[in-house]
């Protein structure tokens, strides 16, 4: 996904900004259970378009 500048706090969500390769190493290193189905967002998705059942983790949380 394209990075987007920083808004602002009044601005928009801010288009995600790691990447698969990002999100598998945080998913193995904190070793997320494989029942806990956690998924990368698809093209164009933002923290609110979380599926119903899942929550939105942010990549700052792990760094």
């Amino acid at each position: 996904m394209a990075k987007e500048e920083n808004l602002g706090d009044e601005g928009p969500l801010r288009v995600l900004k790691w990447d698969q390769g990002l999100f598998k190493q945080i998913t193995r290193g904190f070793r997320f259970p494989l029942e806990w189905d956690a998924r990368y967002p698809g093209q164009n998705q933002i923290a609110a378009d979380a599926p119903p059942g899942y929550i939105t983790l942010f990549e700052d949380f792990f760094l």
